[in-house]
């Protein structure tokens, strides 16, 4: 399993859900919070990043379940990556 891969593919997932441009996602800060982007209240969009981190997890076979609700607007996206991957 390659960290650095799935880091830098969970980092083009938290953009491209909230609707940023995700062309040098490498370069997203792992300190970012998701509110800074756009994740909101509501949760739809942190819904979306649990279906999608969990995909994530099943195709790289890391072993780990995001459960509903796992997510907020005030995680960072160090923490995203470490639901998958840790």
């Amino acid at each position: 399993m390659d960290i650095v891969y799935i880091s830098n593919q969970i980092k083009h997932d938290i953009l491209t859900i909230c609707g940023k441009p995700a062309t040098k996602a490498y370069n997203l800060l792992t300190e970012t919070p998701l509110h800074a982007m756009g994740y909101d209240d509501d949760g739809e969009l942190c819904r979306k990043l649990e279906n999608k981190l969990q995909m994530v997890a099943e195709e790289y076979k890391t072993g780990r379940s995001i459960s509903y609700g796992a997510i907020s607007k005030n995680f960072t996206v160090r923490q995203c990556i470490e639901l998958v991957i840790v």
